[in-house]
């Protein structure tokens, strides 16, 4: 499988940019960024992602925000740019389309987020999808608040796993 990322390594000399810290300043103090943001981009259109990543800041600090999506995809290739604009990791899927490829990429980066990063414990996961249920369920037994941010054909399976479920219209 490969993944396009956007991310590049610049020389330490060349760097000017401020590196990004593991806090961010927010009204004169430093918060600790506790909130990861996975979008499923196959399952909600780009044209919603101002509003998923508005419910996701009301719940903590952003510190990772992805979006997933098949390489060759022309529904999902709308939010290459959308994430762009909103400095939002792109996650792009290479290779044949599988059944359930992005879900089941999505669920691994949400565990090894959780895993590698200790001060996450709010996890929003932007999908009308049933098949992530099973996930949000672990992640609410592991202690995380678990919200969901999807649309009116979610599941209620998915709903009421979720710690909040938020509907976008």
């Amino acid at each position: 499988m490969c993944i396009r990322d956007r991310s590049y390594s610049v020389p330490k000399n060349q760097n000017k940019k401020k590196k990004k810290t593991t806090q961010r300043k927010k009204e004169g103090r430093r918060k600790k960024e506790n909130t990861a943001l996975f979008i499923d981009g196959e399952n909600i259109s780009s044209k919603k992602a101002e509003q998923i990543q508005k419910i996701a800041n009301k719940q903590g600090v952003l510190g990772t925000e992805k979006v997933y999506g098949l390489q060759k995809d022309e529904c999902t290739k709308s939010w290459s740019d959308k994430a762009k604009k909103l400095d939002i990791k792109d996650i792009r899927l290479c290779g044949n389309p599988e059944k359930d490829k992005v879900d089941n990429k999505i669920k691994k980066d949400v565990n090894q987020e959780i895993k590698n990063n200790k001060s996450v414990d709010v996890v929003c996961i932007a999908t009308s999808d049933k098949g992530y249920t099973d996930t949000v369920k672990e992640l609410r037994r592991q202690g995380k608040k678990v919200v969901g941010i999807g649309e009116k054909k979610a599941p209620k399976e998915l709903r009421d796993a979720c710690s909040e479920f938020f509907e976008i219209k």
